[in-house]
């Protein structure tokens, strides 16, 4: 069985609030992997995380976002200098808390659109990464990019945008982040993908078209499940939902309303129904 995973943030209304905290509530409802949004690395106290989730037994996994005034793409040297230096913050950090990747959007920023000269920006991505797996592989961590939906980022949307840049990378550092309730907009069919990426991808997050839990939507999982086995896929499965509009977490992500009435009973349901859908891989 896969290790399982939820992302802090589904109990965050602030992004600078406590996750200390959060790692034991993730490891009471039953999860093995407490994900970390890594998105002012320089102010987590590593060895108090670290602490917590060794008590527990638990692992840990992280994600970051590139900024405008982070962005290895960016033609302004300076900018892509602070961008190098934001991912090797987090590099560093993924290792202090022995995560093995670091996911999300590594390559490009958040929520930007980078059509404008969008042939010279991918060139620069490509170049930075070629300097940002070698602070990857230092560190033990592998970087992982994030394919998201067209409404989130123009740079890679779907498994061949992002096979196409670790082929022109070359390194075992770089891999594929997948999430269903981006490939649920962007790909024809979400079972061919997964295997489409086969041994570049990296990490997984799992949830449904509607950021619900897993089983409260129409994503086909079995179809998931079944791809995820036939590549035989080691990393983790994390649940990445988010159902809370509060603060500036959930407007952050674009959540208008209530999705679920109770965040760790949506939390516990989510382990529930990945366990069950994949406990044969």
């Amino acid at each position: 069985m896969l290790p399982i995973g939820i992302h802090l943030s589904h109990w965050q209304t602030h992004w600078m609030d406590d996750l200390a905290p959060l790692i034991g509530r993730a490891g009471r409802l039953g999860f093995d992997v407490a994900e970390f949004p890594l998105l002012f690395p320089g102010d987590l106290d590593y060895p108090r995380l670290r602490g917590e989730l060794d008590r527990l037994g638990m692992r840990a996994s992280c994600g970051t976002a590139l900024n405008p005034q982070a962005d290895i793409t960016s033609p302004d040297p300076q900018i892509r200098l602070a961008g190098m230096q934001h991912l090797r913050r987090c590099l560093e950090g993924a290792a202090r808390l022995g995560s093995p990747i670091l996911g999300g959007l590594t390559y490009a920023p958040w929520g930007i659109s980078l059509s404008t000269k969008a042939a010279s920006r991918r060139d620069q991505c490509i170049a930075s990464l070629k300097d940002a797996v070698h602070i990857a592989e230092d560190n033990g961590v592998t970087i992982c990019m994030e394919a998201v939906n067209r409404f989130e980022g123009d740079l890679v949307n779907t498994v061949r945008q992002g096979l196409e840049i670790i082929s022109e990378v070359q390194s075992n550092h770089l891999k594929l982040h997948l999430d269903t309730f981006h490939m649920n907009i962007e790909e024809d069919a979400l079972g061919d993908a997964i295997r489409q990426a086969g041994k570049h991808l990296g990490h997984l997050h799992c949830v449904e078209n509607n950021r619900k839990p897993p089983g409260q939507g129409h994503i086909p999982w079995h179809a998931v499940s079944q791809a995820v086995k036939q590549i035989s896929y080691q990393g983790y499965l994390v649940a990445e939902i988010f159902v809370n509009p509060a603060g500036e977490v959930g407007q952050g992500l674009f959540i208008w309303r209530d999705l679920a009435e109770d965040l760790d009973e949506a939390a516990r349901q989510s382990v529930a129904f990945l366990r069950k859908e994949f406990t044969d891989v």
